[in-house]
């Protein structure tokens, strides 16, 4: 087996991250879209009085909850109370500012690709066994190439 360093190791994993974790993200994406999709259909069948049927439950459930403000409604409540400071305030806002941040950039030399050994320890840190790592890295890997996803040759960049 090669040896490899210890930044190597952690690089490598990182790519088969970054490689699995796109696909995923999509699907939980759009699954989470079609599930809120799927719930505006239900409440509009519910205000409708369809039927619900024997197996199921479902119903609408009006609760008062408190919630913070968001920031812009403090911001309007505030320059509603000290109008004066309050435009001082969205100056302040709307002044735009330099931030350095710092970033680790990686990947992958050209030539270079991972092993499938790469993508079944990812997996098995995330809680896969090992045979559903294994059945499943392939699949991951093509649903990213499809994604336009999948380049293990790319230069990739997180925020530090």
């Amino acid at each position: 087996m090669v040896e490899r360093t210890e930044v190597e190791i952690y690089v490598r994993n990182m790519v088969a991250l970054d490689v699995l974790s796109k696909p995923l993200s999509s699907l939980g994406g759009k699954a989470e879209r079609r599930r809120d999709k799927a719930a505006e259909e239900i409440a509009d069948l519910l205000k409708d009085e369809s039927e619900v049927g024997e197996r199921i439950f479902a119903k609408i459930e009006k609760r008062d909850e408190e919630k913070a403000r968001t920031l812009r409604e403090g911001i309007e409540a505030f320059k509603r109370e000290h109008p004066n400071y309050g435009d001082i305030l969205e100056n302040k806002i709307a002044e735009k500012r330099t931030k350095s941040n710092k970033y680790l950039i990686f990947g992958l030399n050209k030539g270079y690709y991972l092993a499938s050994e790469d993508y079944v320890r990812v997996m098995k840190d995330l809680g896969f066994t090992r045979e559903e790592a294994c059945s499943m890295y392939p699949h991951l890997k093509e649903i990213s190439t499809r994604l336009g996803k999948a380049n293990e040759q790319e230069e990739r960049t997180i925020l530090l």
